[in-house]
């Protein structure tokens, strides 16, 4: 070979291997971006797969400590990019890379929603439509309602404590005691609870037992006013009318803007027959409870104190 066709082949070889370079460069594609959580903070370790849809070829690659990642040397066509990451919903999504691009691409991951929290919103969702079922007088819908409540959240004391209050106003005390019984183990300290199991035991006409749920309340929260004017009413209606005086003292000395404690102190001192004290215990009543449902039954009451004081005098 002389020297003339010895330069021609390098010259037609070197131009070979600059259009073979050039392709390559042209084919060199990239796929570069960051990942994200809803907050904005970088997720490390996550996982991108891309699959080539034409030749059904997938490859990943992970985020680093920054939450970014970056890939080169990517085949040009159409992608399904999937991420992956413990605790997130799965991202997906179709992308096109192009010959020699560079594609970019931040992605934000949501949280995944647990079975603990799809419970809890099943249960909040009956809980609701308990609430209203209740308060509508549908106690059938409200026990089913709450019934679904605790198979979904048996840990809830207050879904236990309404089904019981459902099965109260259905008529069926025992069936009360006994799911509203549930809510205390659950909620030692759940003194609404307490206030439905002992008006439970008063429906069933057993006031001493009710009478003994409340000084349990009383144990639990001295400083509820509410308990000693339920304590009371009960030693008031069995007759103890000395423990009674004594509790609707304490609850007004604990909570002077308690309407129903002056009411019962009325009725106790009407028992009495302490008129001043009963006249001036109801007309504190209907002072803090003016639209009271026995609101005008309370003013023939006064009315007719007044006369027998002054018959007296």
């Amino acid at each position: 070979m002389d020297k003339d066709r010895i330069k021609i082949y390098l010259i037609i070889s070197l131009g070979f291997i600059l259009f073979s370079s050039s392709i390559l460069g042209a084919q060199d594609s990239k796929f570069r971006g960051t990942i994200k959580d809803e907050n904005g903070n970088p997720i490390p370790n996550g996982k991108i797969i891309l699959t080539l849809i034409a030749r059904n070829y997938s490859f990943d690659f992970k985020t680093n400590k920054k939450g970014k990642f970056y890939r080169r040397g990517i085949e040009p066509g159409e992608y399904m990019l999937v991420v992956e990451v413990e605790g997130y919903k799965p991202f997906k999504q179709q992308i096109y890379i192009r010959v020699g691009q560079e594609y970019k691409m931040d992605i934000v991951m949501a949280k995944s929603v647990s079975v603990e929290e799809v419970k809890n919103s099943e249960a909040k969702n009956k809980f609701d439509q308990g609430v209203q079922f209740y308060q509508q007088g549908k106690f059938d819908e409200a026990i089913e309602a709450f019934e679904d409540v605790t198979i979904n959240k048996p840990d809830f004391a207050e879904g236990y404590y309404n089904l019981g209050m459902a099965y109260l106003r259905q008529g069926d005390p025992d069936r009360a005691i006994e799911v509203i019984d549930k809510a205390i183990e659950l909620k030692p300290d759940f003194i609404e609870a307490y206030f439905g199991i002992g008006q439970a035991y008063i429906d069933k006409g057993d006031e001493e037992q009710a009478t003994e749920i409340f000084k349990k309340a009383v144990a639990i929260n001295p400083s509820d006013a509410k308990i000693y004017v339920n304590l009371g009413a009960l030693y008031f209606s069995t007759n103890r009318d000395d423990l009674a005086m004594e509790a609707f003292l304490k609850a007004m000395e604990l909570d002077p803007s308690l309407p129903h404690t002056y009411y019962q102190l009325g009725l106790l001192y009407y028992k009495k027959q302490e008129i001043d004290e009963s006249i001036e215990s109801f007309e504190k009543y209907l002072e803090l409870a003016p639209q009271a449902p026995d609101a005008e039954s309370i003013k023939a009451i006064i009315e007719e104190l007044r006369k027998k004081r002054d018959s007296i005098s």
